[in-house]
């Protein structure tokens, strides 16, 4: 989906769907770019990253985590393959766990019976191909949230240099809850839909959320990010 696509017609009702779109996204990818940004200073600082380098990561994502009030699940920073100087694979990420921080311990040992290579995984891949931010899901989060989860990312690069990726991970369950009541409100079918064509919420019984639309419908580009809002045939 792109501005360039058929208009859709925005009433006051899709307006404030926009809006709140906009809150929940916008919150998730601005703590993945505030850490983003701390750790890519820490990359212009040092000649020589660790992984002891990368404490402004909690310092960052805790107090988020912590808020009552915050809708983020998890968040961190994954570091490209040979980033750093002590681990070839690493994982800064942490997650909330009974009200209190934790971070995600895996096995970042590619010898290692469940070493998790996560080259491959679009909330990765899809940022380091194409230096744009990224939305993946929803999916099963088995590693983090053991739920259906939003893995908002962004990459991190020093001097054209690609470090890793930085992100926060949003609950499906979060999202609806603060969106879908709006969108059923507007009494039009209709969707929000990531880059790739895939349903991340719908009012829609028939296009629930990780559906593939394939048919080009009427669409509204969600300001600069990788969201459509499209209206659907039923």
């Amino acid at each position: 989906m792109s501005g360039t696509d058929s208009a859709l017609a925005l009433d006051a009702g899709l307006e404030t769907v926009l809006e709140l779109v906009e809150s929940v996204v916008g919150e998730a990818f601005g703590l993945a770019d505030r850490i983003g940004a701390e750790t890519a200073a820490v990359f212009t600082r040092k000649p020589s990253v660790r992984r002891a380098d990368l404490g402004g990561v909690l310092e960052l994502a805790q107090p988020v985590l912590e808020d009552p009030d915050a809708r983020i699940q998890g968040a961190g920073f994954i570091a490209a393959v040979d980033a750093l100087a002590d681990s070839r694979w690493w994982l800064e990420w942490f997650m909330l766990s009974n009200g209190t921080t934790e971070r995600l311990i895996v096995d970042t040992d590619p010898r290692g019976e469940n070493f998790y290579n996560y080259e491959s995984l679009p909330w990765y891949d899809v940022p380091q191909r194409t230096g744009r931010r990224h939305i993946t899901g929803p999916y099963v989060d088995y590693l983090c949230t053991d739920d259906y989860t939003l893995t908002f990312t962004v990459p991190v690069t020093v001097e054209d240099r690609f470090v890793g990726v930085a992100g926060a991970d949003v609950r499906v369950f979060t999202f609806e809850k603060a969106i879908l009541p709006y969108l059923r409100a507007t009494h039009r079918k209709v969707a929000i839909v990531n880059d790739q064509g895939r349903v991340v919420l719908s009012n829609s019984a028939r296009h629930v959320g990780g559906t593939l639309l394939r048919t080009p419908t009427p669409s509204y580009r969600i300001e600069d990010l990788p969201l459509s809002l499209v209206e659907l045939s039923s």
